[in-house]
Formats: C-alpha cells, structure tokens, sequence
C-alpha cells in the first residue's frame, strides 16, 4: 500500500480567547472588593437573563472575594446582582460570557457600605471620599459596558483613576475598552498599569498578548504569551498551541499528544481537530486523519481549512 505523503504547512497560534458559539457554555469568574480595595466575603451573586423564563444561577463569593459560575448558552446576555448586608447592592446589565474560563468585564466589582462614615446617630452624611467617588464613577462604567455605551464607560473610567489611580480594576477595564477600540498601544498601558497594582490579575495575558502582536511589538507579544501559558497551561488554547510548535517543527508525535488533550478538553475547537488531522495524514492514521477532518467540517463546514479538508478526505479511502 503506497504510504501518505507527508504534509506540513507552517500554522499559526491560536488566539487565546474563542468566539462563543451557539449553545457552548459560557464560563465567568470576578472578584467582588470593598472601596478600599479589600476583599468582600459572602457576597451572593445573582445571575438571570430575559431570554429565558425562570431562569437564575447563584454563586457566593470566598475569603478572596473571588466567585465563579458557568452558563449553559454563551450567545444570549445575562443581568448580575451583587448583594450583602450593610453594603449597596451593585447590579451589572447585559453581559456576555466567553467560552475561555475568564470574562473580561467585570471582572472586579466594588461594592460600597450601605451606611458611610458620619451618618451613624443620625449625623450629616460625611462628603464623600475621592475613593469612593472613584467607586462610583467605575460601577457607572460597568453599567455603560453593560449596556454597549463604551465612549461613557471609557470616560467614567477615566474619572475613577483620575479620583483613585491606585485602582487595579478601573485600570484593567480601561485596557478591555482600549483593546475593543483597536487602540492597541492603551491596552497595553493600561494593561501593565492594572497588573502593576495588581499582580492576580492574569486573566489580561492574553489580551495583551494578542495586543502586543496586533501592536507589532514581537519581543513583547512572547513574553505576555509565556505569561500566559504558564497560567492557563493546561486549557484547550495552550495546549493547541504546542501542538502548532511541534508540527511547524515536525515532531508529529508531541503535536499529537498535546493536540489529542485539546480536543478532548474542548470537543468542539475546530482549528484543533484540524490539525490533529494532518498530524493523523503524516503518521498515516487514516482511521484518525478522516474522523478529524470530519469532525472539523462539521464544526466549520466554510472554515478556511475547509478546502484543504476536502481534498485530503478523498485519499483517506
């Protein structure tokens, strides 16, 4: 039987956020923070959607203030409420959740003491801080993002910093807003301005790695992607990408084995059943070679390997 002839043609990494598709799931996780910028344990959030009756997720926060939840359709909009007692309860309209683990906005919420300092005994309500002005001025961001407004959120967010430049998440926000308008030299600033106060805040790598490469700036587009890789090793993105580097440097086996972990942590990453096809051709897998392909024009039947696909299929008989 006449062997498969090899096939190697140099692709490109994976971005490090998908596009949700239909019916995927949709995965969130934030952090809730006093107006000081602690921690807020305890905090319930509550998310509902108008899209489908009855519908509601809970989730409470940690010691770290952090929580998470998953959404089984990541097409529609979700509404957020935050709520504790003796603090304001914040609501946050109209997000959208990727199918990476981290959303982007918001991914911090403040949450500010129902009662300030000076109103307890009846006292006049003391002025407010220029921290908590910065609080204010931030959720009013949240909300314009929430609802698509982004020249407001940007300007809101400008005020926060402008009050309290010591706020991570107003930062961090800025640098998504930025990164939206294709300002790609903002995110970064803005980016590295969030990560300088706030270090845990490693769900910006990859939009920084993607902004330094948009920027043109290749030194720094390796090292936010090694930042990242070293975060997320084992997620579907990651473990695609070693695949890439292994086939572009013909080490079948390795690509196959990291490719092989994509695939089966998300069944639905196209680019990834692809690949995992060629490697299948060029280790003469027939059997696996044609499952992949297939597998790939069902998830993107006009994907731009759709055509390589098609006429590989024909020799896999």
């Amino acid at each position: 039987m006449k062997a498969l002839i090899r096939i190697l043609v140099p692709l490109a990494l994976l971005l490090v956020t998908l596009p949700a598709g239909a019916g995927t799931q949709g995965r969130a996780t934030g952090k809730v923070l006093d107006s000081k910028g602690a921690p807020v344990e305890g905090v319930t959030i509550t998310v509902t959607t108008p899209n489908i009756r009855n519908f509601k997720v809970t989730a409470k926060t940690g010691k770290d203030g952090s929580y998470g939840f998953i959404v089984n359709d990541a097409t529609i909009r979700y509404d957020l409420k935050y709520e504790k007692e003796g603090y304001i309860p914040v609501a946050v309209s109209k997000q959208k959740f990727s199918t990476v683990d981290v959303t982007t906005v918001p991914s911090q919420t403040i949450l500010k003491p129902s009662e300030a300092p000076g109103q307890a005994g009846g006292g006049a309500p003391a002025a407010p801080s220029p921290s908590e002005e910065a609080t204010v001025a931030y959720n009013a961001a949240v909300d314009a993002l929430g609802a698509g407004d982004k020249a407001t959120a940007e300007a809101k967010l400008k005020e926060a910093v402008g009050k309290n430049p010591d706020l991570p998440q107003a930062w961090s926000a800025l640098a998504v807003v930025a990164y939206q308008n294709k300002d790609y030299p903002k995110t970064l600033e803005y980016g590295q301005k969030a990560l300088d106060l706030d270090p845990s805040q490693n769900d910006l790598f990859g939009m920084m790695t993607d902004a330094a490469e948009k920027a043109g700036d290749k030194k720094a587009a390796a090292e936010w992607r090694k930042k990242y890789e070293e975060v997320h090793a084992d997620s579907p993105e990651s473990l695609y990408n070693k695949g890439v580097e292994a086939y572009n440097k013909g080490k079948m086996k390795d690509a196959e084995e990291a490719l092989a972990k994509a695939v089966e942590t998300k069944p639905d990453l196209a680019m990834g059943h692809y690949l995992l096809g060629m490697v299948s051709f060029n280790l003469n897998k027939k059997a696996a070679a044609k499952e992949h392909f297939q597998r790939y024009l069902e998830l993107e039947p006009n994907g731009k390997e759709a055509g390589t696909v098609k006429e590989l299929l024909p020799l896999l008989k």
